[in-house]
């Protein structure tokens, strides 16, 4: 019903703003809502209307507002999607400006003559399509009902969450039982040293003790990685550099490859950089640029294919870069996973946070490259 209603309302406004510029700013705002909802169908059928009202209303061919509001409902539906995210992170401050200009504009529009009244209102029409989707997408994570967040829908989102939420207690739980395991693991290797048996039944009872303890030591492994998964410190004395944090979303998706037929290389002149402030943040960056990789090792029919993954952290003077990208077993592009609309806001939150920017490049609405964006605290 909302998106519908957003529709509605840039119709009706729409079509009055010839004798009523004022009504057509506030359906160029409805405009830039339906531009944020996806919903290319109701923006397109708004078009459709506020052009066919071209041919019926004489004076809509002479107004500019009308005009206005006609482009931007058919920019709503015509608009790259893979170009929103990037013009409504931009800071506070532009969203003020937009406002302040918007209303100066149509204030003027009813102030100044001739062509300076026309540009005027399309100036106020345009900063209020840029304003109304700022305003409609603060709406939609307030309520994520407003959005398409997955192929799972909440359901899965929310799966996820609580999931990551009762981790940290269940891991505590899994420790104590490996303790156990380990401790009782050293006492029958200690009591086979001594048993009173031939050479060889020694060595089948050690092998199977030593295959015990390193299952026990890999399970140990994956604890620790849950436990210190994005979070700067880890229980370890290396130094947080952006190898490590790379390293550790490795190992924490490597699970996620199902198939050994996948090679990940890290690469660049920026691994051994120090990122003690945000090394979590990168690591959770990297897990999901990671998981939307991974994901395109294996076909529609479900088949596997072979490739590599391919890290590569520079240094800019003002930015560590890492990039995330896929090449098939004949080293060409290969597309990634689409990220859902839940995580990929999640983690570009995540990203403003620590002074980072988490970007994904998308060539024939595949993604095909991931770009993360550290800010230098060494110079």
């Amino acid at each position: 019903m909302y998106p519908a209603a957003v529709a509605l309302c840039a119709l009706i406004l729409g079509l009055i703003s010839a004798g009523a510029p004022g009504a057509g700013v506030l359906s160029a705002a409805a405009a830039g809502g339906l531009f944020v909802l996806h919903r290319t169908a109701l923006a397109l059928g708004v078009t459709a209307f506020l052009a066919a009202g071209l041919f019926f209303m004489p004076d809509a061919v002479q107004s500019s507002s009308y005009w206005a509001d006609v482009l931007l409902a058919a920019t709503a539906a015509l608009f790259p999607r893979r170009l929103a995210p990037a013009m409504l992170q931009a800071s506070r401050w532009s969203w003020l400006l937009a406002m302040v200009f918007g209303s100066v504009a149509l204030c003027l529009h009813f102030i100044l003559p001739g062509i300076a009244a026309d540009i005027s209102v399309v100036v106020a029409s345009i900063c209020a399509s840029f304003v109304g989707a700022g305003i409609t997408r603060h709406l939609a994570v307030v309520d994520a009902r407003l959005l398409a967040w997955g192929d799972g829908g909440l359901v899965e989102v929310t799966r996820d969450l609580l999931l990551g939420r009762i981790t940290s207690g269940m891991l505590h739980d899994l420790a104590q039982p490996l303790n156990v395991i380990s401790m009782a693991n050293a006492n029958m290797d200690y009591i086979i040293g001594r048993l009173d048996i031939d050479d060889e039944n020694r060595q089948q009872l050690q092998e199977r003790v030593k295959r015990i303890a390193s299952h026990t030591e890999g399970a140990a492994a994956i604890l620790s990685l849950f436990r210190w998964f994005g979070r700067d410190g880890h229980d370890g004395d290396g130094e947080l550099t952006v190898r490590s944090a790379l390293e550790r979303a490795v190992a924490a998706t490597k699970s996620s490859m199902r198939h050994h037929g996948v090679s990940i290389h890290l690469r660049g002149n920026a691994l051994d950089h120090l990122v003690p402030v945000q090394h979590g943040a990168l690591e959770m960056m990297a897990v999901a640029a990671l998981l939307s990789a991974f994901a395109s090792f294996v076909d529609s029919e479900g088949k596997k294919l072979r490739g590599d993954v391919l890290l590569h952290a520079s240094m800019t003077p003002g930015h560590v870069v890492v990039t995330v990208e896929c090449t098939d077993s004949d080293g060409k592009p290969l597309p990634s996973h689409r990220i859902d609309e839940a995580t990929l806001w999640l983690v570009e939150q995540v990203a403003r946070d620590a002074a980072s920017d988490f970007r994904c490049l998308v060539r024939n609405r595949q993604p095909v490259r991931f770009i993360i964006r550290l800010g230098r605290d060494d110079i």
